[in-house]
């Protein structure tokens, strides 16, 4: 599972876990009181997970059929009234701004493949970022590249900032076979449109692959393979030293200037985070889940940490593109679940891992997990 930016960042605050994304989710994992080797970890919730809310489609309403009546003969119609033209209402000068942040597909994970002619429903996991309340005329728009039979646009879920909203659209397998993908932005109520990433205007996407068969059952057409399916085997993502580094510093020089002692670097945080960030690369998703189905804790109990206090930031995006360790740092410092957990005076080690993987979807990866024994 996958962000659909060059940049997303995620994080988790005991357990607020994505990104893309990245990704992801802020919320807290469903074995909320998984015991560590030794003892219960502390847990605390900064985001619920929200049910999936799904469209349903509203089939139209025939209009009834009005036979018009003929004027007497010889007699003019009464002429047409014209009705008071009423001035739109101006919304208010807009003071906040709109953002968004991919933290996960619920359904139909990029690379899926549908017969021809198939319904589905596709669900993305978004964070409103911004700080702007976003209500019933908020909307998600098509924008681009394969619409599949879906609307041009789509109600939102009312979300204020800092929540997490499912955000659901009905489409349809195209009648034909190959790989499809259709881009989608939000829209506020001024008609501005606005994305994911650190430019917040990148399209969240859909992206299947659609087989053809005939009437006998068989195959015509080839799709795309499931994603759950697509080789991985030759993926040799690149580890960068320096740019862990420069993410320490950064993080210890934050802390200092808010009168924080500095974080330890840890081996076993640290061989944590990068089977995490190299995961990510390889399987080319966004999440705090791994592909294995393990959780962040789990990757450190497998490490031998024995933790009193956990809590793990992800960010993904390319260097090329501003994911950089200057673009990661700012972006979790922008976000403030993402700042909490750099900042927290309930941690003294850290772990940090990062991942780059140029047949990748974001090309880098982060991990950063943060713990106490």
């Amino acid at each position: 599972m996958k962000s659909k930016a060059f940049i997303i960042g995620l994080s988790v605050l005991c357990v607020a876990v994505l990104l893309t994304g990245c990704a992801q989710s802020v919320s807290t994992p469903n074995a909320t009181t998984a015991p560590a080797a030794s003892e219960t970890p502390a847990i605390s919730a900064s985001t619920s997970t929200p049910t999936p809310q799904q469209p349903t489609a509203t089939a139209p309403v025939d209009s009834p059929t009005v036979q018009p009546t003929s004027p007497p003969e010889n007699t003019a119609p009464p002429p047409s009234a014209t009705p008071e033209q009423q001035a739109p209402t101006a919304l208010p000068a807009k003071d906040c701004t709109d953002t968004a942040a991919f933290f996960g597909d619920v359904t139909v994970p990029d690379g899926t493949a549908f017969k021809q002619n198939d319904p589905f429903v596709k669900t993305w996991r978004i964070r409103n970022e911004g700080t702007c309340t976003w209500g019933p005329d908020y909307t998600l728009v098509f924008s681009g590249g394969d619409q599949m039979n879906g609307p041009l646009t789509n109600p939102m879920p009312a979300a204020d900032p800092g929540a997490v909203v499912d955000v659901s659209v009905n489409l349809t397998a195209p009648a034909s076979g190959g790989t499809f993908t259709g881009n989608w932005e939000f829209q506020d109520p001024y008609g501005q449109r606005f994305g994911v990433s650190g430019n917040h205007a990148d399209p969240i996407w859909v992206k299947i692959g659609v087989s053809v068969y005939d009437e006998n059952g068989s195959i015509k057409a080839s799709g795309a393979m499931p994603a759950s399916t697509a080789p991985t085997d030759t993926c040799s993502p690149q580890r960068d030293s320096s740019y862990e580094q420069d993410i320490l510093e950064k993080i210890n020089t934050a802390r200092a200037d808010q009168g924080l002692n500095p974080l330890k670097l840890d081996s076993k945080l640290s061989a944590a985070a990068y089977a995490h960030s190299a995961d990510m690369a390889c399987q080319d998703y966004v999440d705090h889940n791994g592909s294995d189905g393990s959780t962040w804790y789990t990757r450190l109990q497998a490490q031998g940490y024995a933790y009193a206090y956990a809590s793990e930031n992800i960010y993904v995006g390319n260097p090329a593109f501003g994911g950089t360790p200057d673009g990661a740092f700012t972006w979790w410092m922008n976000s403030q679940v993402h700042r909490d957990n750099i900042l927290s005076t309930k941690v003294t080690d850290i772990g940090i891992g990062y991942a780059f993987s140029s047949g990748s979807t974001y090309g880098g990866y982060y991990t950063l997990d943060f713990a106490r024994p």
